[in-house]
């Protein structure tokens, strides 16, 4: 089993050719939580949990507050949200966060950018975008995934999801 490290995920949305906006995911940092250690992380799911760092240390994690999220890859689990962004014609939607290799170190996190199908239903994710990242043994700030939508497509008008993919 492969476990993930995230933490303090961020979702950018830009016009074509102008400074984006950020858009506030809920508990996009991950230090909310109402779960004991290891437990749900709170506005997330449908899979991961939370640790802490100082239990659970790993270089360069110095300015990432106290918690953090993590999932296992291998056992086609994803962790994600239902934002309350609506997807709009000709916005670019960058998706990233820090991640760490979890236990062993080593690892690759997928980056996912998506509609939710049916509305308020995360499980209906249809995916836009998604970019692939290999991971080693430091936390590290990444790139994430980019989707730039076009002038029309059954993605308008739904509701964007991110999220960490299998």
């Amino acid at each position: 089993m492969l476990r993930i490290g995230i933490v303090t995920c961020v979702l950018a949305v830009a016009a074509a050719c102008a400074v984006g906006d950020v858009v506030t995911l809920v508990n996009g940092d991950i230090e909310s939580v109402t779960s004991g250690m290891f437990g749900d992380i709170d506005g997330w799911g449908p899979n991961g949990g939370w640790a802490d760092h100082a239990g659970f240390a790993k270089p360069n994690n110095g300015t990432l507050g106290l918690n953090f999220g993590f999932y296992s890859v291998n056992n086609d689990e994803t962790v994600g949200q239902l934002t309350a962004e609506i997807i709009q014609p000709n916005k670019i939607y960058t998706f990233w966060s820090w991640a760490q290799g979890g236990g062993n170190d080593v690892g690759e996190v997928p980056y996912q950018i998506g509609y939710a199908d049916t509305t308020g239903d995360l499980a209906s994710f249809v995916e836009l975008a998604t970019s692939s990242h290999t991971l080693g043994g430091s936390w590290a700030e990444l790139p994430g995934v980019t989707y730039a939508a076009g002038a029309a497509g059954p993605e308008i008008g739904k509701e964007l999801v991110v999220r960490l993919g299998p």
